[in-house]
């Protein structure tokens, strides 16, 4: 519903002198009596009168006279609706509780149906006073569940609108003002916390700002709002926020004229143009419309009333505020002449540097999120650390790994800063330094999927190393007081059964060799036999408890129907594709088949028929033997990657080519799971899709990888090194050759059980799993959160120095910054051999255009 009202309150002042003057771009009509007289500019620019004739003066009275009859009609009708919304609450039985929400729901329903327009200002009173009744009515469960109910309707009446239909009307906004400010607050991180879609969530928004101006029964709008701002910016969804902020700022900036309103609009305007995140346009909406608006706000301030007071305020945080603008966007600064002509007659405020230095220390990078520098043909490695940053839980545990192992304490330092940092680019210099596999080149392009494996298998080391150097020192006070107590002598297996119990996964043959030896024999003087003490319980790895996970390889002898299975544990699946469609000409573009990733799962899962060059040796039989093939996951992970087998050796050409599969990339897959001892499906564990590793080119020596990854708000980025930017689903789903999905990472989302009384195999619901939030910067170790902080204000000091040398520059026209506007890297030495000389040339990583490259160092 649209409702049409006075541009203030209820029996408020107009914002003019003029009273009921109502402005258009191609004149105005002044209305306050039966006549109306219309005001329109010449050709030369001046005003005329257009004065109309009898007959003219006689079709408006008769029109203004249809229009108040069909407004009266209008309010009977209105009055006769919430009459009957009445009589449907006084009917309401509180025990039936269902009967009491279905009537409830009907009342909002209603209310969204009402239309009004009238701007007559008995009629808005009395309209005024019916929906309060009907509010009041509302109110009398006095339960929050009744609120909470009457929010979820409105929420969804306003989802559910578009351009076809009506938003609701303005009369479903005295639901918002049955809520108290602290219900407010949790009545929006509820709904928040259900990751609702942007769109949706824009939409609420500017419905809000709408009813902000024209409603005037509703005093608590305001609170509605920000409450949002804030909830969406605790989530981290600034790009929305820049959006939201784009759609209403004008709308709300125009309204800051009018007193009834400006102590509820202010507050979202200064707030939306002090936390624009990377949208300088925001601000530049309103250059146009500031002049007129702080004339207006000046006048009425020097008026002697209760409300100049509050005016001249208004007009010192508008200048301080456009002051601190001017500064954060100084890029724009030939845009700024008019602004600051009106704004010399003003002194900012010492408020003016505190919110200038406020807005530069709060602002995120640049860039979306934090890149990192490609340091020649090194996006094998960035697009990989990019996913792991991604992956909430990794995240949080390695963060939170107390270690002395370098390697260790470098990926912390480095992930710390890819989430916290203000730099909008990093150099990985000494990462790549202490994680380079062996074998792969400086300066050559490498296998992202190799290089994933070599990480995640150090990673592993490093953290059960310097668990076993501690636990050493453990066992040798363990040992000298078994020498004293004695101790008794366990068995090996159970050893054994306690470690898997408590969730070890050995992942190579060294680690299962380790399992099996954690026996230390420890002489005993007083009696000749050995007392054997275990070592204390080795705990997971950061690595294990996120990514590794258990399959059954089972072989099936089909002369002697002899079986044999093998236990295994992994942290990646490489899917390959069917044989039957991996011809010799696959490689080319016409030529490439469509799959989907819940496909490839399928198939890799599937029973494979050994025959021919590839038969079985039977150990029952003593020959090769046709056989069959299968493979089942008996443990899921709790983030599931794969790898998808893009690439082929080319056995006439020797060249590993890539095949030109087109995948469909599900946001969401489904993994069975087996029983260890039955092999029989027991439940099937849920995935979403947070992460794709993309490669672009035609061989897997050389392109270019970048990658795709969502936060735990659903805000997708595109990660290409340095750059970042905000991104879709969509994006990622149209990608064309020779881009080509080649590492997807899933995070499991719920399990689905077996139903014991099911006779058909049916699965329960899927219960979903908590969420891991991610970690605060207040919530890191101490060493790191310092780590954190001294780079952000070394980086805050940067920004300043380039600032005041760009403004040099702009004085004297004598400047020390390069002319492409980017900060060099004064006084830095690398500590990495790539990092000593330019990139090479050619690649994803060259340098051949002597450009400035703005790389920050951690």
């Amino acid at each position: 519903m649209a409702v049409k009202q006075n541009n203030t309150e209820a029996n408020e002042p107009d914002a003019t002198s003029g009273g009921g003057s109502q402005a258009s771009n191609g004149g105005s009509t002044v209305v306050g009596s039966s006549k109306s007289v219309k005001i329109s500019t010449d050709e030369g620019g001046g005003a005329k009168l257009d004065t109309p004739t009898n007959q003219q003066q006689q079709q408006q009275q008769d029109n203004q006279l249809a229009i108040r009859g069909e407004v009266g009609n209008a309010m009977s009708l209105i009055q006769k609706e919430i009459k009957s919304l009445l009589n449907i609450m006084q009917g309401i039985n509180p025990e039936d509780r269902h009967s009491t929400l279905l009537r409830y729901q009907l009342v909002i329903h209603g209310l969204a149906n009402m239309q009004l327009t009238t701007t007559n200002t008995k009629d808005l009173i009395l309209f005024k006073e019916e929906i309060v009744q009907v509010g009041n009515m509302l109110m009398l469960p006095n339960k929050k569940e009744y609120l909470m109910f009457y929010l979820s309707i409105v929420y969804q009446l306003i989802s559910q609108s578009d351009n076809d239909t009506k938003p609701p009307s303005v009369a479903v906004a005295i639901v918002f003002k049955l809520f108290s400010d602290e219900l407010i607050d949790e009545a929006v991180q509820s709904l928040l916390d259900q990751n609702v879609q942007d769109e949706t969530i824009r939409k609420t928004v500017g419905l809000l700002c709408t009813w902000l101006r024209v409603c005037n029964f509703c005093s608590n709008l305001n609170s509605w709002i920000m409450a949002l701002l804030r909830g969406l910016r605790r989530q981290e969804k600034y790009q929305l926020l820049d959006e939201i902020a784009m759609d209403n700022i004008d709308m709300l900036f125009n309204h800051m004229i009018f007193p009834a309103l400006r102590h509820k609009v202010a507050p979202i305007v200064f707030h939306m143009l002090a936390t624009i995140n990377q949208a300088p346009q925001i601000f530049h909406k309103l250059l146009p419309r500031i002049p007129r608006v702080i004339e207006t706000i000046k006048k009425q301030a020097n008026n002697m009333d209760e409300s100049s007071i509050e005016s001249r305020r208004s007009i010192q945080k508008l200048v301080d505020l456009f002051n601190a603008l001017m500064m954060r966007f100084y890029d724009n600064d030939d845009l700024y002449a008019p602004l600051k002509d009106v704004l010399q007659m003003y002194e900012p405020s010492r408020d003016c540097v505190a919110l200038a230095r406020a807005m530069l220390e709060n602002a995120l990078p640049r860039n979306a999120r934090v890149g990192l520098v490609n340091l020649g043909n090194t996006c094998y490695m960035n697009s990989v650390l990019q996913a792991l940053a991604m992956t909430s839980d990794f995240v949080r545990q390695i963060l939170l790994i107390e270690s002395n192992s370098l390697l260790l304490v470098k990926m912390q330092q480095q992930i710390a800063l890819m989430h916290h940092s203000m730099r909008y680019e990093l150099t990985p210099s000494r990462v790549l330094k202490a994680t380079r596999p062996p074998g792969f080149t400086p300066g050559l392009q490498q296998d992202s999927s190799e290089f994933l494996g070599y990480l995640l298998d150090l990673l592993h080391e490093h953290e059960i190393g310097a668990h076993n150097a501690q636990q050493m020192l453990d066992t040798e006070g363990a040992q000298s007081k078994a020498l004293k107590e004695g101790a008794k002598e366990p068995r090996n297996n159970e050893i054994v059964d306690e470690i898997v119990a408590a969730g070890v996964i050995p992942y190579n043959s060294k680690d299962y060799e380790l399992c099996r030896s954690t026996v230390v024999v420890v002489p005993h003087a007083a009696t000749p036999t050995n007392t054997t003490l275990p070592m204390p319980k080795k705990p997971p790895s950061t690595i294990d408890k996120t990514f590794a996970g258990k399959l059954s390889t089972t072989y099936k002898c089909l002369s002697c129907d002899w079986e044999s299975r093998n236990e295994d544990s992994f942290r990646e699946l490489q899917l390959s594709f069917p044989d039957n469609d991996c011809k010799d000409d696959c490689s080319a573009i016409g030529g490439a088949s469509n799959y989907s990733v819940q496909d490839l799962i399928d198939y890799y899962c599937s029973p494979e028929k050994l025959d021919g060059d590839n038969q079985y040796f039977c150990p029952s039989c003593k020959k090769l033997c046709d056989a069959e093939r299968r493979i089942a996951i008996t443990q899921a992970p709790r983030n599931l990657i794969l790898t998808l087998k893009q690439f082929k050796y080319d056995q006439k050409y020797h060249f590993r080519t890539k095949l030109m599969h087109k995948v469909f990339h599900d946001e969401s897959v489904i993994v069975k799971v087996c029983a260890m001892d039955s092999l029989q499906e027991t439940c099937m564990a849920h995935y979403d899709l947070y992460a794709g590793v993309v490669h672009a080119g035609y061989s897997m020596d050389s392109g270019h990888y970048f990658t795709f990854a969502a936060d735990q708000s659903k805000n997708w980025f595109k990660f290409n090194d340095s750059l970042v930017t905000d991104s879709k689903p969509q994006e990622m789903h149209s990608l064309t050759s020779p881009n080509t999905p080649y590492i997807l990472f899933y995070q499991m989302c719920g399990r689905s059980t077996d139903s014991d009384s099911s006779a058909n195999g049916l699965m329960h619901p899927m219960v979903p799993l908590p969420q891991i939030p991610p970690l605060k910067l207040d919530e890191l170790p101490r060493k790191l959160r310092d780590y954190v902080n001294q780079d952000n204000r070394e980086y805050t000091e940067e920004l300043k120095s380039q600032h005041f040398k760009q403004q040099a520059k702009r004085n004297n026209n004598n400047s020390t910054v390069s002319d492409n506007g980017t900060m060099t890297r004064n006084g830095y030495e690398g500590d990495d051999e790539d990092d000593q000389t330019p990139p090479p040339t050619g690649g994803c990583g060259g340098n051949d255009l002597s450009m400035n490259f703005n790389r920050f160092v951690y």
